[in-house]
């Protein structure tokens, strides 16, 4: 394993009812934790029935008439749709979220993080933590 970064995001508030000026902002503790390995992007078509299963709320027919489609990654035994995850366009430049390309939080606390590869057929994924 390879610790990419360590900083995590506390927000500081002064009073009851703080204005924008003073809002504080500080990272202190998030960890992003990888081991660099790409890995193969799933496609519909590849999966199980029963995994299908786990993604009800997708069309699975216009996913098999061939007017939709979606893609996965598995990471720890875990499938994940990759439409669920989050851009990180748009983050403060000091975030370290920034240096990658996509994020899914599964808790407050931490989630998965994503780069695309070169070959948009496989990504490299990380886990955050703070």
């Amino acid at each position: 394993m390879v610790i990419v970064g360590y900083l995590v995001w506390v927000g500081i508030s002064r009073g009851p009812n703080p204005s924008p000026e003073e809002e504080q902002e500080e990272w202190i503790g998030m960890k992003i934790i990888t081991n660099n390995v790409p890995r193969e992007v799933i496609y519909d078509y590849e999966l199980s029935v029963k995994e299908q299963e786990e993604f009800d709320y997708l069309d699975w027919a216009a996913i098999e008439d061939g007017s939709d489609g979606a893609s996965f990654i598995r990471y720890k035994n875990e499938l994940y749709d990759l439409s669920e995850f989050m851009s990180t366009r748009g983050l403060p430049e000091f975030n370290p979220l920034r240096k990658w390309d996509g994020y899914h939080s599964d808790s407050f606390f931490s989630g998965i993080v994503l780069k695309w590869c070169d070959d948009p057929d496989y990504v490299i994924v990380g886990r955050f933590l703070t």
